[in-house]
């Protein structure tokens, strides 16, 4: 019978390969995420726009000063889509850049370039001097791309000075698969958050004069539009078409009225093509999916 001679000749062996070590980068401790100017809300998420974006790091709310601390000195920061693949910041790495104190929070904006960062006071931890960076800089909203995201999400990331690979001078790196615009994740903390600005509508407003020969504008009408609050603004119709749009309303209910003088008659009002006998005010609620609304005042000169 065939011994296994194999055994003994290779184990031996074994004992004369070198130990390779296990070498795996040190994450970055502690923590970041988003907030509002204030530091108010912790990984708010959820903001209407990207001026209004802010980040924070180390301790939140009534946790102790050192909870989540990032290790002191200094940082860029990044803004890309939620895969980190497309950079949305459009600023020198530079212009990005803050510091850390000892006690784990963000005590500077230090970025220098053609533009700043506006900051706040952190009021969770004003006695260290924490302060917030808003992830936009002074030409917000135009200075960091919108994402590509259906649904709004962005990703940012802070990584320490010492730890980036790239040029800060410049806006973009390239720096190998792994790593995302000088940006490696082991070096890397991230945060996702929303921009979804709130949904709004445009009302729009068409005044005709009726009479025997047929419809011409009214121009410089005078239209009120009352909103869910009970607040009233006035409007004028355009002094060439007889046409007004408002824009950028919330939803809500709302009441659109004319002012009709004395020597006019309403003949009808029209509310996206339903049409309402001598109505000189007409009550409506839009909601996100609902058409904008279309409204037709109609008069004629009155008859005594």
């Amino acid at each position: 019978m065939k011994k296994n001679l194999w055994i003994p000749i290779v184990a031996p062996l074994l004992l004369f390969l070198p130990l390779l070590p296990c070498v795996q980068a040190a994450p970055v401790s502690g923590a970041i995420f988003t907030t509002t100017a204030d530091g108010s809300i912790v990984n708010a998420n959820q903001y209407l726009s990207k001026c209004d974006v802010y980040l924070d790091g180390g301790p939140g709310p009534h946790a102790p000063a050192r909870a989540a601390g990032l290790p002191a000195g200094e940082y860029f920061f990044q803004v890309t889509d939620a895969s980190g693949q497309k950079l949305l910041s459009t600023d020198v790495v530079n212009n990005r850049r803050f510091l850390v104190s000892t006690a784990g929070v963000i005590t500077a904006y230090t970025g220098f370039g053609t533009s700043v960062h506006p900051t706040g006071i952190d009021q969770d931890h004003p006695e260290l001097g924490a302060i917030t960076i808003r992830l936009a800089n002074s030409s917000c909203p135009a200075d960091y791309a919108d994402t590509p995201n259906a649904g709004g999400v962005y990703k940012v990331w802070v990584t320490p000075v010492i730890d980036f690979a790239g040029d800060p001078s410049v806006v973009d790196n390239a720096c190998g698969n792994g790593c995302f615009h000088g940006f490696l994740p082991s070096k890397s903390k991230t945060d996702n958050f929303k921009v979804q600005p709130a949904a709004s509508f445009c009302l729009s407003v068409s005044k005709l004069i009726v009479d025997e020969f047929g419809n011409y504008p009214g121009v410089s009408w005078p239209v009120t539009l009352t909103d869910f609050n009970g607040v009233t603004n006035n409007f004028f119709t355009s002094d060439t078409d007889g046409t007004l749009s408002i824009c950028g309303l919330a939803a809500g209910s709302y009441t659109v009225a004319e002012i009709c003088p004395p020597a006019w008659a309403p003949v009808a009002l029209t509310f996206n093509g339903t049409s309402y006998s001598q109505q000189i005010s007409h009550s409506f609620t839009w909601s996100p999916g609902n058409p904008n609304p279309v409204v037709v005042f109609q008069n004629t000169a009155a008859i005594f």
